[in-house]
């Protein structure tokens, strides 16, 4: 793994990609590090998280801040990546109707990064607080139940067990939906309709770094709009009880 023997990025602001594939593995081979039979995770997997005295990443994994981004603004990088990777992984032409499931942090996300590619979304969620947040950008919103589709595209990105059941109603026969969520709870679904209406169910996961970066250097997102509140390190337990409100999408830590 590439190292920073000569201190490049000393005091330096840098993100960093959470996932470190070993290098080594058949699927690091093939060139789909991201499916590393052996990946590491940073507060998930063999890796100590950011709330450590302190922790180390391969060099590969760090990418420089640009000026035009502001550190509030960086924060929200690894959840506008996964954004960008629906742009990379399908090929939504400018006439499509997409729709994204879900109103929390990830949702926002990828509905700035589509409103950014020229995509025109259409964010659905239960929250018209959250839903207001975009207003700003020109992206049309619905309270879930009111849009009745059908959509060339869902993404599905609510983290409940009946987000799936819900993008197939609303998905048109030869329609996809890109399955962000990862609930371990089991779904009851009858899946006869994927077949009969030939639907394509794309699983999609972390995206990419850089672009991301050039993107959000790129392009006004009103980012701002999704954080709610800062807090100071030694207020931390007020910030978990804070983040899980209903009505907060994002809660930062400041730590001098």
């Amino acid at each position: 793994m590439e190292k920073d023997p000569k201190g490049e990025l000393e005091n330096q602001r840098v993100v960093g990609s959470v996932n470190i594939p070993c290098g080594e593995c058949y699927m690091c081979e093939m060139g789909i590090e991201k499916h590393c039979r052996n990946m590491k995770a940073i507060g998930m997997r063999d890796r100590d998280g950011a709330f450590a005295e302190y922790m180390t990443l391969p060099r590969e994994n760090i990418y420089t801040v640009p000026e035009e981004i502001s550190d509030r603004e960086a924060v929200l990088v690894e959840p506008l990546a996964a954004g960008v990777e629906i742009i990379e992984e399908n090929h939504i032409k400018p006439t499509d109707e997409v729709v994204i499931l879900g109103d929390g942090k990830l949702g926002h996300s990828i509905a700035r990064v589509l409103w950014a590619a020229e995509k025109d979304p259409i964010l659905i969620g239960k929250h018209q607080n959250k839903l207001d947040r975009v207003a700003e950008l020109g992206i049309d919103t619905y309270l879930l139940g009111n849009y009745q589709g059908p959509a060339d595209y869902v993404v599905e990105c609510t983290g409940s067990s009946s987000g799936l059941q819900t993008a197939l109603d609303l998905i048109r026969p030869q329609g996809t939906i890109v399955l962000k969520t990862t609930t371990s709870d089991l779904n009851d679904i009858n899946m006869s309709k994927v077949a009969v209406d030939e639907i394509e169910i794309v699983g999609s996961r972390c995206g990419p770094f850089a672009p991301t970066l050039k993107m959000m250097e790129n392009n006004e997102l009103a980012l701002d709009k999704m954080i709610d509140d800062v807090y100071d390190f030694k207020d931390s337990l007020k910030a978990f009880k804070r983040a899980k409100e209903n009505k907060i999408l994002k809660v930062l830590l400041k730590i001098n």
